[in-house]
């Protein structure tokens, strides 16, 4: 054989086994089971450069920073809770998140995904099938009573804690309870959930706005509860937070009540900017958000 075709030889066995060695990442696409495009042959390429010790160490210590994503976070005794992961990997405060009746997780996540922006945990229960017989993403969910809802709230607590360790912060937690989850969740809070819970603020949405007295207010002031704020689409809702309030004042309490005339039944509309308003405020002053 001449030394040409030997040369040739070589050649052709060195892109073999560098294609052999790929260090292709899958996409976060493909690897949730999207379709993904095949990758183009290969055709001729240059030869591999090799990289010095030094750009190899440099590279393996500049990790990319955590990104925020969603998951499924199994409760024992209940369905899957939704959970939103903060876009750092500091140790970041959770906002616990309740739908309304017939309800899911899993918008309600979505929309405090936009108030929290990465800088927190979003921790949404499901609550119990209202219709098991359908399929489960057409499924609606409800809370039966508040000591139930309570109880998912610390299993849910307890497995978050369990699965991300010190990144997460369980003092000063906020909730957020649309409908049946602001009234379940407030009469949970009122009745032992806030000092289980370490609740510091609270923001109900078209619910919770009615029960309310002097004296609930004073021992939620007295267990950890800073900040309350009401936010209605509806009269109803809205007479009952303005009734309510001098009350929360009374006993203590921070409180911010808003009201969208003929806003509706709803998080969104002419509500959604008062929901926004009421989160910022909650947050106010507090470092763990970044203000």
């Amino acid at each position: 054989m001449t030394l040409a075709a030997v040369a040739s030889c070589v050649a052709v066995l060195a892109l073999a086994s560098c294609a052999g060695k790929s260090g292709e990442v899958i996409p976060r696409a493909h690897a949730s089971g999207a379709a993904m495009a095949a990758p183009p042959e290969a055709s001729a390429a240059p030869a591999p450069v090799a990289s010095s010790p030094a750009a190899s160490a440099s590279a393996a210590v500049a990790a990319p920073p955590p990104r925020e994503h969603v998951e499924a976070l199994e409760v024992p005794g209940f369905p899957p809770a939704v959970v939103v992961t903060p876009s750092h990997d500091r140790p970041a405060p959770v906002v616990i998140v309740a739908h309304g009746a017939g309800g899911r997780p899993e918008p309600h996540c979505d929309r405090y995904r936009q108030l929290v922006k990465g800088r927190a945990f979003i921790l949404c229960t499901r609550g119990r099938a209202s219709n098991k017989h359908l399929p489960e993403p057409e499924r609606g969910y409800f809370y039966d009573g508040h000591p139930e809802l309570g109880k998912e709230v610390r299993l849910a607590l307890a497995a978050l804690g369990d699965r991300y360790g010190a990144r997460v912060d369980l003092q000063r937690t906020l909730y957020g309870g649309y409908s049946q989850g602001a009234t379940m969740g407030i009469l949970y809070l009122q009745q032992g959930g806030a000092p289980e819970t370490k609740v510091a603020g609270v923001l109900l949405v078209e619910g919770g706005a009615a029960e309310w007295t002097v004296g609930v207010a004073k021992k939620l002031a007295s267990e950890g509860v800073r900040k309350v704020a009401i936010v209605c689409g509806q009269v109803k809702c809205a007479r009952a937070a303005n009734t309510s309030r001098p009350w929360l004042e009374k006993g203590g309490l921070a409180v911010r009540v808003s009201y969208a005339q003929a806003g509706g039944h709803t998080y969104g509309g002419d509500v959604a900017p008062l929901v926004e308003a009421a989160f910022a405020w909650l947050i106010e002053g507090d470092e763990r958000f970044g203000l």
